[in-house]
């Protein structure tokens, strides 16, 4: 049950391809070729009462400019008109239609005059039929062309009111049409496999958290059918009534099974009965709101839905505040999807009361792409729970928690306690990097310059992982900080380390490579105590292994460390690392190797000091076709350059 489900293969697809698509025709620009946004060039003036006649309107009218290309008016009461003077016509032989790109207007009534006195209209809205209208289209498309005189719309919704005024062509329209139907289709389809595909689950597991789910999934695809225009259009072309109140009824409804799957699947009528009976409450409301507007009341419910949403999320809050503190699993998921839901319904509840401004964008994609996110965690939470009815199961997850817990509380102090700052030696330039695996690893680092021409590091690797690991490394800094009477010699360093680390790795062990660097005599030495090799690359491009004796730390009382000494010039360059560089693995099997690393060394000798870290990591990557934050076992390498 934890594999990805068809929910989440079918939302990452639908999310690429709407949002991609909403690029393309995103409002952003005046002129997109075959289309020419205008909002901007009509003025406005609100009739609050609706009882001026149009004949008046222009004298009584005080019209203001339109300042956004996707006006937004909120929860509008009475009449909202439009002009548009004749010096602002495009040409009609480019743009002969008016597009009005809203879904949701009761009411939309083109006025103009045709050579004559009287107002000549053109009807569109809910209120009209969509195969009535002048042009049938799930937006209100107008044909313009021949007007000499003010063109003036009157526009009425009880429902949100936003929109743009688009002048376009029938050849971009359709070709507009034919993409935006094509991708919601495959959105919509996508809907009603996963209902169908839940549904036989349901059934099957005769858990009733997946019919309430079903319930969401199937009313919040209807509200977005109804969102879109899509339902006008294709379901009920001819019903004034279904069209009005889709909106508020079908995510009332949405709402409401919601809110029943969000207390039951979280188990609150046991963990928090209060709460329980808040749902309740909201419950009880989100249907009443459903049923307002099945009785005309389209305004008041589609405030309702807004007021619905923002009081779910508050609630909700609550709940998972207290679940995450108590560390209930099945909060986690509701917790992430919270996040999202809460965003979203604070900026669509802004957005249509007019607090924020609005564009095609966000009003038509807002709850889609976040209620797609949302609906795959859920999905993920309900398998979840599957999963965790058997009692073993359980167990050993909890088990597994508890035991990444502590080892990221492990990497935290490990990462902590490494250098903060780059050590500062005159005419020497170094990369330091380390990457734990994915939990907590071993590597650590630590180094002591006594003053700007000297430096000494140790590169320690903590057999394991986890805590024991994180402990042995604080250890390992304690005993490399008695070593620093010895700097100037890996032997002295390693050797005492042991002496210190001996007796308290049982039944681990350290392996550790030391550099003394002094950068006024050009004496570089080095020493190992079963670490991998260090490699000196001269400024000529040769490559120089450098593999001294040495065992390993912490296991032996006493060891022997055997020293090499090589003097360096400028553009020398010094690599040392952890078998985590070595040990990379190609899918097929094959090792990056020492083979691996000299062949990127030769072909790299130029790069600047800079861009060698950057430039290795990339390497690994694509050898192992796996990022660095992925792998299983702990990256280290630290790199000096003489200048």
């Amino acid at each position: 049950m934890k594999k990805p489900s068809i929910e989440s293969i079918f939302f990452f697809f639908i999310s690429l391809t709407l949002f991609f698509t909403n690029s393309l025709f995103s409002e952003s620009q005046n002129d997109i070729g075959e289309r020419l946004i205008h909002t901007t060039k009509f003025s406005y003036w609100i009739d609050p009462n609706s009882s001026i006649p149009v004949e008046s309107v222009l004298q009584i009218g005080e019209f203001k400019e339109i300042k956004d290309h996707f006006v937004n008016f909120g929860f509008l009461k009475g009449t909202l008109w439009l002009r548009l003077n004749p010096k602002n016509f495009p040409d009609p032989s480019k743009y002969p239609l008016l597009l009005i790109k809203a879904h949701n207007i009761d009411s939309v009534e083109l006025f103009h005059k045709n050579d004559g006195n009287r107002y000549i209209v053109s009807k569109s809205g809910h209120i009209q039929p969509v195969f009535q209208r002048e042009i049938p289209h799930r937006n209100f498309v107008f044909r313009i062309g021949h007007e000499k005189e003010t063109i003036l719309i009157a526009i009425h919704s009880e429902i949100s009111l936003q929109f743009s005024l688009i002048f376009t062509n029938q050849r971009n329209l359709q070709r507009e049409d034919y993409i935006t139907q094509w991708v919601y289709g495959l959105f919509f389809g996508s809907i009603g496999i996963i209902i169908l595909y839940n549904l036989a689950i349901a059934f099957f597991v005769r858990d009733r958290n997946y019919f309430y789910y079903i319930g969401y999934v199937l009313f919040f695809g209807l509200g977005q059918l109804s969102l879109l225009g899509f339902w006008s259009y294709f379901f009920v072309p001819d019903s004034y009534f279904w069209k009005r109140i889709g909106i508020p009824f079908f995510f009332s409804v949405c709402l409401f099974f919601f809110v029943l799957f969000t207390s039951n699947f979280l188990k609150l009528k046991v963990r928090i009965p209060k709460m329980a009976r808040c749902f309740q409450v909201l419950g009880f409301f989100s249907l009443l709101n459903a049923v307002i507007s099945l009785f005309g009341g389209i305004s008041e419910a589609s405030i309702g839905v807004t007021w619905l949403s923002l009081l779910i999320c508050v609630s909700l809050l609550g709940v998972l505040i207290w679940g995450i503190y108590k560390r209930l699993r099945s909060f986690y998921y509701f917790a992430v999807a919270f996040v999202l839901l809460l965003l979203t319904c604070i900026v669509y509840g802004l957005l249509k009361f007019g607090i924020l401004p609005s564009n095609a964008f966000l009003e038509e994609m807002l709850f889609p792409i976040a209620s797609l996110a949302d609906i795959t965690l859920f999905a993920f939470a309900l398998a979840d729970r599957i999963q965790l009815l058997r009692q073993e199961k359980d167990l050993a997850l909890a088990q597994v928690t508890s035991l990444r817990k502590e080892r990221k509380i492990s990497r935290d102090i490990l990462m902590q306690s490494l250098p903060k700052t780059i050590p500062d030696v005159k005419n020497l330039q170094m990369q330091i990097y380390i990457q734990p695996m994915k939990d907590v690893g071993g590597d650590f680092y630590e180094y002591f310059s006594p003053n700007p021409y000297e430096l000494g590091i140790v590169l320690c690797d903590v057999s394991g992982h986890g805590i024991p690991a994180s402990l042995i490394s604080a250890m390992g800094k304690v005993a490399f900080t008695t070593q620093k009477d010895n700097i100037s010699s890996p032997k002295q360093v390693l050797e005492g380390m042991n002496r210190v680390l001996y007796g308290n790795c049982n039944p681990q062990y350290v392996t550790a490579s030391y550099v003394y660097l002094n950068t006024s005599t050009k004496v570089w030495r080095f020493g190992r105590a079963g670490h991998p090799s260090a490699y000196l690359q001269r400024a000529s491009g040769e490559i120089i292994k450098v593999h001294p004796k040495g065992k390993i730390i912490g296991v032996f009382p006493e060891i022997q460390i055997e020293e090499t000494t090589h003097r360096v010039e400028p553009k020398d360059r010094i690599l040392i690392l952890s078998d985590g560089v070595l040990e990379c693995f190609h899918p097929d099997g094959t090792m990056y190797g020492e083979a691996g690393l000299i062949e990127f060394l030769r072909a790299n000798r130029e790069i600047p000091n800079h861009l060698f870290k950057i430039k290795l990591i990339q390497d690994l990557e694509s050898f192992s076709k796996t990022e660095i934050k992925d792998w299983d076992d702990d990256l280290t390498f630290i790199f000096l350059e003489l200048v």
